[in-house]
């Protein structure tokens, strides 16, 4: 756990910036309260336990993993991705109730309290006091993070990345709160619902939790008329992803919209949680 002084900080991203997306705004004012973050996304045996002490079921449905085949997607699952992780990998192929779950399961084994980040908490702590594209610069740089090739889609190794998949947690460079890969590696469940713009949303530093019906077009037109809250914002970007995509600013959804696997289908990724404490606000991630 890393502790974060609050504070007020530009969320989104502006039109006239070159790699601005429409999700990324409008950009506004936001005020985060103090809190703590977990320095690493949680990993894979911190998982393992957590299944094995509540016996918990494992769900199978997972895209983009290294499964091969035309039910690839139907079989993979957090154990069984196609490709080898160490122990200090992140989890991979949860879900966003999975990782619910194992934040009420911390509580009660801690006698803390869990919770997942807010969106603007986890950007917030992203940036680290940062206005740049990235925490480390404007420049995209396989040095300070795990994430793929320019053209779509597909793991890169390069420079400090060495990684095609996922990479052991700690790899990269720290931000300037001490928070690890932060950007690419997996992405991260955060608490909030879905929305295609932040008109509306919070700026206290609380999650949007507020169902309605989407309003979209363009490539997001199959989210109309759907519930916001059918689907949770993912933050950070991954290994596979294009640089602009693990930008602190970039935003994405989980599960894509129509038929498939089930709420376990999306890009492999982790998920961000915190924990609350009276006296400090802290947060973690996993």
């Amino acid at each position: 756990m890393v502790p974060i002084s609050g504070g007020t900080f530009v969320m989104g991203t502006d039109p006239a910036d070159p790699l601005h997306d429409a999700l990324e705004g409008p950009t506004r004012s936001v005020a985060v309260h103090r809190f703590a973050a977990g320095r690493l996304d949680v990993t894979k045996s911190e998982w393992t336990a957590f299944v094995r002490t509540t016996r918990r079921p494992i769900a199978k449905g997972c895209q983009w993993t290294g499964k091969q085949g035309p039910d690839a997607d139907k079989n993979a699952s957090w154990d069984d991705l196609g490709f080898e992780q160490s122990a200090s990998d992140p989890v991979v192929c949860v879900s966003w109730n999975d990782a619910r779950d194992y934040t009420r399961w911390l509580s009660r084994r801690t006698g803390k309290r869990y919770r997942l980040l807010s969106e603007a908490e986890w950007e917030y702590a992203a940036r680290a006091g940062t206005t740049t594209a990235y925490y480390w610069g404007n420049g995209a740089s396989h040095d300070y993070a795990n994430h793929g090739t320019e053209k779509c889609c597909g793991g890169a190794a390069q420079g400090r990345d060495r990684w095609i998949w996922t990479s052991p947690g700690g790899a990269f460079p720290a931000n300037r709160f001490g928070l690890q890969d932060m950007s690419g590696n997996v992405l991260q469940w955060v608490e909030d619902c879905f929305s295609p713009t932040y008109a509306g949303s919070p700026v206290d530093g609380s999650a949007f939790t507020t169902p309605r019906p989407i309003i979209a077009s363009g490539d997001l037109a199959d989210l109309s008329g759907t519930s916001t809250c059918s689907y949770r914002v993912v933050r950070g970007g991954d290994w596979g992803d294009q640089s602009r995509w693990i930008r602190t600013a970039s935003r994405s959804f989980a599960p894509p919209p129509g038929p498939g696997p089930g709420i376990e289908a999306y890009r492999s990724g982790g998920s961000a949680f915190a924990s609350h404490e009276t006296s400090t606000n802290p947060a973690t991630r996993c």
